[in-house]
């Protein structure tokens, strides 16, 4: 694996990595061997997955997520619910993520993209019908805020002690695994 993706991954998916959040995103710059270090990613780590998104002449849009927490989530009936009610095929994990890719092409940023990020669906549904928010932290938050806060800390405190451990010298794939 690249240092670059090493570093974005430790930075940006830590979280979902080490298994306590759903999924992370990362946006990197388009690179021709960036496809292949993706299949190898996904064949060395099979708890993990690594899928694009969503591509442009110069950048890469990349989910990663823990297989078996990622599915835990997106089953929750609220978001199956709310996935419908916008069209989406919600018979499998591939087909959510393949409306999620075509609405990816179609809207720079679709604000479904929440649920498969793990974020509250309260929250989704006041960003969307335009709510003041009450706390910017990993999304906007506007119910909960304490209970939102220590999940932020959570995340934090997880980047922070996995990138402590990269600069140390241990390779993320310590927790890849």
């Amino acid at each position: 694996m690249s240092e670059v993706l090493e570093r974005l991954l430790a930075l940006h998916s830590s979280p979902a990595i080490c298994g306590i959040k759903p999924s992370n995103l990362i946006c990197i710059d388009y690179d021709e061997s960036i496809y292949k270090e993706i299949e190898d990613l996904n064949l060395k780590y099979p708890k993990l997955s690594f899928k694009v998104l969503k591509k442009t002449d110069s950048k890469v849009l990349i989910l990663i997520y823990r297989k078996s927490i990622f599915k835990k989530s997106l089953m929750n009936n609220d978001y199956i619910k709310f996935l419908e009610n916008i069209g989406y095929d919600t018979s499998s994990i591939d087909n959510m993520l393949e409306v999620l890719k075509t609405r990816l092409e179609e809207d720079e940023f679709p604000h479904e993209i929440g649920i498969f990020l793990g974020y509250d669906l309260d929250d989704i549904k006041s960003f969307i019908e335009g709510k003041e928010c009450m706390y910017v932290g990993y999304w906007k938050v506007y119910s909960r805020v304490s209970e939102k806060i220590k999940i932020f800390n959570k995340y934090t405190k997880c980047r922070d002690c996995v990138i402590n451990l990269i600069n140390k010298g241990f390779p993320i794939e310590n927790f890849m695994r």
